[in-house]
């Protein structure tokens, strides 16, 4: 489920790159309008990386909790956000002490669940940790724009300057003949040292993208009524943002 991109050092560079893909005081101002609107009082992220949300959440004196697949992405988190507590797991398979108000996916880390069983599994989690009437927000990556794009745009490009250091992702992406839209991703991440690029590393993901029509099916079998459903956006991509309330 993870990748090379999520480990040791690189989960500094993935930091450091994502600190100008995305405007986080935005981020936080949509999920966190959503959340409230509900009058949600406790929060779990799942896909928590290295806590830029979290920051916002921990400022604003709400009860926060975050979850990631990496250990290297929660050290970077636990350091940026001392008040909050993070917890090593998968989004498949967890537990938590006490169940929340609302429970959000966020960064599309939907993308990583490769298979239905994988959906099901984390549909089904959630379901479990949610309070009753508890909120269920995710996005992910709209199959049916993304992929006639990436057909069209064989190399993608993103550049991003933090400290004083330019990095470079080159990303290609391809269609497999394998079952629910499942994409090959490699990508080249550069940092630039007098004008010329130094590679810093070569990562290969296979990632999923969904239909609307597909996660409207999902949550239905999984016993969560949809709210609304987001057209958004992103830095990079087409997606979805769906809100859904579980049923007793």
């Amino acid at each position: 489920m993870a990748n090379n991109l999520y480990t040791g050092k690189m989960a500094a560079i993935f930091d450091a790159m994502y600190q100008t893909f995305i405007d986080y005081d935005e981020e936080y101002e949509f999920y966190n309008t959503l959340i409230q609107e509900k009058k949600c009082d406790s929060v779990l992220e799942i896909g928590s990386g290295t806590g830029n949300l979290a920051k916002r959440f921990e400022g604003n004196n709400q009860n926060y909790l975050g979850l990631d697949y990496s250990q290297s992405m929660i050290d970077i988190a636990q350091e940026r956000n001392k008040n909050s507590t993070f917890i090593h797991g998968d989004m498949r398979n967890f537990v938590l002490e006490n169940p929340v108000d609302a429970i959000i996916i966020t960064g599309r880390s939907t993308s990583y669940l490769t298979n239905n069983e994988d959906v099901i599994d984390t549909f089904e989690s959630v379901y479990k940790n949610l309070n009753p009437n508890g909120i269920f927000i995710f996005d992910f990556i709209d199959a049916n724009r993304f992929i006639p794009f990436i057909k069209e745009n064989q190399t993608i490009l993103h550049e991003a300057t933090y400290e004083g250091i330019k990095y470079i992702r080159e990303s290609h992406w391809e269609t497999t003949p394998m079952e629910n839209f499942m994409l090959d991703w490699s990508a080249q991440y550069y940092k630039i040292v007098d004008n010329e690029k130094e590679i810093l590393l070569d990562d290969f993901s296979t990632v999923r993208v969904f239909t609307l029509n597909e996660m409207q099916l999902f949550l239905y079998l999984n016993n969560f009524e949809i709210i609304k459903a987001i057209d958004r956006k992103t830095y990079a991509y087409d997606t979805y943002v769906i809100m859904a309330k579980k049923i007793l």
